[in-house]
Protein backbone atom coordinates (compact mmCIF):
# COMPACT_ATOMS: atom_id res chain seq x y z
CA UNK A 1 0.00 0.00 0.00
CA UNK A 2 1.10 3.83 -0.70
CA UNK A 3 2.82 5.43 2.18
CA UNK A 4 3.58 1.97 4.03
CA UNK A 5 7.78 0.70 3.70
CA UNK A 6 8.55 -2.63 3.68
CA UNK A 7 7.64 -5.10 5.53
CA UNK A 8 10.68 -5.41 8.20
CA UNK A 9 12.11 -9.23 7.55
CA UNK A 10 11.33 -11.74 10.03
CA UNK A 11 14.82 -12.97 12.14
CA UNK A 12 15.86 -16.32 11.31
CA UNK A 13 14.83 -18.13 14.16
CA UNK A 14 11.00 -16.79 13.30
CA UNK A 15 11.65 -18.49 9.46
CA UNK A 16 13.15 -21.91 10.67
CA UNK A 17 11.06 -22.47 13.52
CA UNK A 18 9.58 -25.51 15.59
CA UNK A 19 7.12 -24.49 18.15
CA UNK A 20 8.16 -24.28 21.81
CA UNK A 21 6.45 -23.49 24.44
CA UNK A 22 8.88 -21.82 27.14
CA UNK A 23 6.72 -18.51 26.69
CA UNK A 24 3.58 -20.84 27.91
CA UNK A 25 1.96 -20.14 31.47
CA UNK A 26 3.64 -21.81 34.17
CA UNK A 27 1.11 -24.02 35.32
CA UNK A 28 1.14 -26.11 31.76
CA UNK A 29 5.16 -26.51 32.48
CA UNK A 30 5.49 -30.29 34.01
CA UNK A 31 7.79 -32.68 33.83
CA UNK A 32 5.98 -34.18 30.99
CA UNK A 33 6.59 -31.52 28.25
CA UNK A 34 10.23 -30.46 27.18
CA UNK A 35 10.38 -26.97 26.89
CA UNK A 36 13.53 -25.73 24.30
CA UNK A 37 13.99 -22.20 22.96
CA UNK A 38 13.78 -22.20 19.09
CA UNK A 39 17.39 -22.15 18.52
CA UNK A 40 17.44 -25.39 20.22
CA UNK A 41 14.75 -27.02 18.44
CA UNK A 42 15.83 -25.68 15.04
CA UNK A 43 19.34 -27.00 15.60
CA UNK A 44 18.09 -30.58 16.59
CA UNK A 45 15.54 -30.40 13.85
CA UNK A 46 18.84 -29.72 11.46
CA UNK A 47 20.48 -32.70 13.07
CA UNK A 48 17.81 -35.28 12.73
CA UNK A 49 17.23 -34.14 8.82
CA UNK A 50 21.20 -34.60 8.63
CA UNK A 51 20.65 -38.25 10.07
CA UNK A 52 17.55 -38.77 7.41
CA UNK A 53 19.08 -37.62 4.67
CA UNK A 54 22.95 -38.78 4.73
CA UNK A 55 26.18 -36.58 2.70
CA UNK A 56 24.47 -34.88 -0.26
CA UNK A 57 25.04 -32.41 -2.68
CA UNK A 58 23.30 -29.78 -0.80
CA UNK A 59 25.48 -30.30 2.80
CA UNK A 60 26.33 -26.72 2.15
CA UNK A 61 22.91 -25.56 2.43
CA UNK A 62 22.21 -26.93 5.91
CA UNK A 63 26.29 -25.76 6.91
CA UNK A 64 25.02 -22.43 6.22
CA UNK A 65 21.59 -22.44 7.92
CA UNK A 66 23.47 -23.58 10.78
CA UNK A 67 25.82 -21.10 11.18
CA UNK A 68 23.11 -18.32 10.79
CA UNK A 69 21.11 -19.66 13.52
CA UNK A 70 24.05 -20.35 15.76
CA UNK A 71 24.92 -16.70 14.91
CA UNK A 72 21.30 -15.58 15.70
CA UNK A 73 21.21 -17.25 18.63
CA UNK A 74 24.53 -15.56 19.83
CA UNK A 75 22.78 -12.54 18.93
CA UNK A 76 19.77 -12.60 21.12
CA UNK A 77 21.54 -14.52 24.18
CA UNK A 78 19.98 -17.97 23.88
CA UNK A 79 20.43 -21.32 24.82
CA UNK A 80 21.92 -23.89 21.76
CA UNK A 81 22.54 -26.60 24.13
CA UNK A 82 21.38 -30.31 22.58
CA UNK A 83 20.30 -31.28 26.61
CA UNK A 84 20.05 -29.01 29.11
CA UNK A 85 20.29 -30.83 32.91
CA UNK A 86 15.90 -30.33 33.69
CA UNK A 87 15.80 -32.44 29.67
CA UNK A 88 18.03 -35.49 31.16
CA UNK A 89 16.52 -35.46 34.32
CA UNK A 90 13.43 -35.73 32.05
CA UNK A 91 14.76 -38.44 30.17
CA UNK A 92 14.45 -40.99 33.32
CA UNK A 93 11.02 -40.71 33.51
CA UNK A 94 10.23 -41.03 29.40
CA UNK A 95 8.35 -44.16 29.10
CA UNK A 96 8.32 -44.46 25.06
CA UNK A 97 9.58 -42.15 22.86
CA UNK A 98 7.06 -41.41 20.11
CA UNK A 99 7.12 -39.90 16.86
CA UNK A 100 8.66 -36.57 18.05
CA UNK A 101 11.32 -38.07 19.82
CA UNK A 102 11.21 -36.34 22.89
CA UNK A 103 9.03 -38.75 24.28
CA UNK A 104 6.17 -38.72 26.83
CA UNK A 105 6.05 -38.94 30.48
CA UNK A 106 2.86 -40.46 32.64
CA UNK A 107 2.59 -41.11 36.36
CA UNK A 108 3.50 -45.08 36.47
CA UNK A 109 2.90 -46.92 40.05
CA UNK A 110 5.03 -50.04 41.88
CA UNK A 111 2.45 -52.10 39.80
CA UNK A 112 3.11 -50.70 36.45
CA UNK A 113 -0.62 -49.23 36.08
CA UNK A 114 -0.53 -45.83 33.99
CA UNK A 115 1.37 -46.98 30.76
CA UNK A 116 0.73 -50.11 28.38
CA UNK A 117 2.63 -50.40 25.12
CA UNK A 118 0.91 -49.99 21.43
CA UNK A 119 0.71 -52.99 19.33
CA UNK A 120 2.84 -51.39 16.69
CA UNK A 121 6.52 -50.36 16.79
CA UNK A 122 6.68 -46.33 15.77
CA UNK A 123 8.39 -47.55 12.70
CA UNK A 124 5.04 -50.19 11.62
CA UNK A 125 2.56 -47.02 12.74
CA UNK A 126 4.22 -44.59 10.25
CA UNK A 127 3.89 -47.15 7.09
CA UNK A 128 -0.25 -47.68 8.60
CA UNK A 129 -0.31 -43.58 8.98
CA UNK A 130 1.48 -43.58 5.06
CA UNK A 131 -1.28 -45.88 3.96
CA UNK A 132 -4.05 -44.04 4.89
CA UNK A 133 -2.37 -40.12 4.29
CA UNK A 134 -1.34 -41.41 0.65
CA UNK A 135 -4.61 -43.58 -0.12
CA UNK A 136 -5.88 -42.60 -3.59
CA UNK A 137 -9.62 -43.22 -2.92
CA UNK A 138 -11.47 -43.27 0.48
CA UNK A 139 -12.29 -47.14 0.50
CA UNK A 140 -8.71 -47.95 0.56
CA UNK A 141 -8.24 -45.32 3.13
CA UNK A 142 -11.10 -46.84 5.09
CA UNK A 143 -9.31 -50.53 4.90
CA UNK A 144 -5.86 -48.76 5.82
CA UNK A 145 -7.40 -47.16 8.97
CA UNK A 146 -8.64 -50.61 10.35
CA UNK A 147 -5.33 -51.13 12.71
CA UNK A 148 -5.85 -47.47 13.76
CA UNK A 149 -9.56 -48.47 14.84
CA UNK A 150 -8.43 -51.71 16.64
CA UNK A 151 -6.05 -49.53 18.72
CA UNK A 152 -8.85 -47.11 19.39
CA UNK A 153 -10.32 -49.97 21.20
CA UNK A 154 -7.40 -51.58 22.99
CA UNK A 155 -7.22 -47.23 24.25
CA UNK A 156 -10.73 -47.56 25.91
CA UNK A 157 -9.57 -51.01 27.51
CA UNK A 158 -6.49 -49.01 28.72
CA UNK A 159 -8.14 -45.94 30.10
CA UNK A 160 -10.76 -48.25 32.25
CA UNK A 161 -7.32 -49.94 33.51
CA UNK A 162 -5.86 -46.65 34.21
CA UNK A 163 -3.26 -47.22 31.68
CA UNK A 164 -4.14 -43.68 30.25
CA UNK A 165 -0.08 -43.12 28.98
CA UNK A 166 -1.32 -45.65 25.47
CA UNK A 167 -4.46 -43.47 24.02
CA UNK A 168 -1.65 -40.39 24.86
CA UNK A 169 0.71 -42.39 22.98
CA UNK A 170 -1.08 -42.85 19.57
CA UNK A 171 -2.65 -39.47 19.79
CA UNK A 172 0.42 -37.85 19.98
CA UNK A 173 1.95 -39.95 17.19
CA UNK A 174 -1.33 -39.36 15.05
CA UNK A 175 -0.67 -35.39 15.63
CA UNK A 176 2.69 -35.49 14.73
CA UNK A 177 2.16 -37.32 11.58
CA UNK A 178 0.02 -34.24 10.66
CA UNK A 179 -2.18 -35.31 8.55
CA UNK A 180 -5.45 -33.87 8.67
CA UNK A 181 -6.85 -37.59 7.77
CA UNK A 182 -6.20 -37.97 11.56
CA UNK A 183 -8.04 -35.07 13.35
CA UNK A 184 -11.11 -36.29 14.07
CA UNK A 185 -9.16 -39.55 15.73
CA UNK A 186 -6.71 -37.00 17.90
CA UNK A 187 -9.82 -35.06 18.84
CA UNK A 188 -10.76 -38.19 20.32
CA UNK A 189 -7.96 -39.59 21.93
CA UNK A 190 -5.84 -36.55 23.15
CA UNK A 191 -8.42 -34.52 25.09
CA UNK A 192 -9.42 -37.75 26.46
CA UNK A 193 -6.01 -38.66 27.50
CA UNK A 194 -4.96 -34.80 29.26
CA UNK A 195 -8.22 -34.78 30.78
CA UNK A 196 -7.14 -38.44 32.54
CA UNK A 197 -3.68 -36.93 33.58
CA UNK A 198 -5.28 -34.16 34.86
CA UNK A 199 -3.22 -32.00 31.72
CA UNK A 200 -6.86 -30.71 30.11
CA UNK A 201 -5.17 -27.20 29.73
CA UNK A 202 -3.13 -29.23 26.92
CA UNK A 203 -6.77 -30.47 25.22
CA UNK A 204 -7.40 -26.54 24.63
CA UNK A 205 -4.59 -25.71 23.43
CA UNK A 206 -4.30 -28.65 20.69
CA UNK A 207 -8.35 -27.72 19.70
CA UNK A 208 -6.67 -23.79 19.44
CA UNK A 209 -3.95 -25.69 17.52
CA UNK A 210 -6.17 -28.29 15.21
CA UNK A 211 -8.42 -25.50 14.39
CA UNK A 212 -5.93 -23.23 12.57
CA UNK A 213 -3.61 -25.90 11.43
CA UNK A 214 -3.93 -25.24 7.52
CA UNK A 215 -1.17 -27.68 6.04
CA UNK A 216 -0.39 -31.00 6.37
CA UNK A 217 3.57 -30.43 5.27
CA UNK A 218 5.33 -27.87 7.37
CA UNK A 219 9.15 -29.19 6.59
CA UNK A 220 10.35 -25.80 5.27
CA UNK A 221 14.08 -27.52 4.86
CA UNK A 222 12.22 -30.05 2.05
CA UNK A 223 13.55 -27.77 -0.39
CA UNK A 224 16.99 -27.04 1.04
Amino acid sequence: MAGRGKRKPRSLLQVHHINFISSWPARVRCSHIVILCPATTSRLFLQKKRKERGQQKNEAALDQLEDDLKREAERLDLPVEQKTKAMKQREKKVVTKTFHGAGIVVPVDKNNVGYRELPETDASLKKICKAIAEAKEDEERMKAFAPIQEMITFVQFANDECDYGMGYELGIDLFCYGSHYFYKVVRQLLPMAYNLLKRGLFGEILEAHLTSRSQDNLDQLAAV
